[in-house]
């Protein structure tokens, strides 16, 4: 059976990009990258994982999509997208 953390976040820690990374959430202060998952995930038996962006930006999106390029175990992603962008938003008018 394949079993799939579906929530996953990977970043390279920045203070000013993680700004809503506060205080009490210090433990957090710190790269998270997929060669931290992947020995957990083996532990747990779990086979794969759908990371999810953690900063709005397409550029964060390149980056998830660059670790599910080198690491087979993120199987997906959930990327940021501007809806109200001019060309995005007015394919919803029609």
């Amino acid at each position: 059976m394949l079993k799939i953390d579906t929530h996953q976040h990977f970043w390279n820690y920045d203070a000013l990009k993680h700004a809503w990374i506060n205080d009490e959430m210090a433990v957090l202060k710190r790269d998270f990258l997929p060669q931290d998952l992947s020995p957990l995930l083996q532990n747990a038996n779990i086979n794969a994982c759908i990371a999810v962006q953690a900063d709005e930006s397409e550029a964060e999106n390149q980056f998830l999509l660059t670790l599910a390029k080198e690491h087979p175990f993120i199987n997906g992603i959930i990327a940021w997208i501007d809806f109200l962008e001019s060309e995005i938003s007015k394919n919803f008018d029609k």
